[in-house]
């Protein structure tokens, strides 16, 4: 596991969230982790990079300071299905780890994750771009603390402030 990844992890799932929150039809494709920061992809005909990034950074920091609980447990492929969309998983997966971010999400996901909100820091959405059609990337990293004047982790690599 990289240094921060639960942090990073559950602060994807609450962006993913909220996102999702605010466009219907977005959808979580990937996220993939460097090590002090993230870089997520969603699915949307709406254009993100025209989406007010400072706002959306805010909602998800309010999220984090929250403290919510993260809780991780099993359940079987037959009633995951019933409540998720498994169609990535392979076949071959009888168990489904959920992990629940109390009252907020609900998904499933085999990555390490804080044991609540608040151990996140602070979030900053660095860049959003189009990287296909109708796919735009968001690069991210975090911060110890919930004060973006606090010192970060690490720098984001390979991703600029635009």
């Amino acid at each position: 596991m990289k240094p921060i990844e639960g942090r990073l992890q559950t602060a994807e799932h609450i962006l993913s969230r909220t996102l999702e929150s605010r466009l219907p039809n977005a959808k979580f494709i990937i996220a993939k982790f460097e090590e002090n920061s993230g870089r997520m992809e969603i699915a949307t005909k709406e254009d993100l990079r025209k989406i007010n990034r400072t706002a959306l950074q805010d909602d998800v920091n309010a999220v984090i300071k929250k403290n919510l609980r993260v809780s991780k447990h099993i359940m079987s492929r037959e009633d995951a299905q019933k409540e998720f969309d498994l169609t990535r998983l392979p076949s071959s997966i009888e168990k489904v780890r959920i992990v629940e971010i109390e009252g907020f999400d609900k998904t499933p996901c085999k990555d390490p994750h804080v044991e609540n909100t608040d151990e996140v820091g602070y979030f900053e959405i660095l860049k959003v771009e189009r990287v296909g059609k109708d796919r735009y990337g968001h690069g991210t990293r975090h911060r110890n603390g919930h004060r973006p004047d606090q010192p970060i982790l690490s720098s984001a690599q390979g991703m600029d402030h635009g």
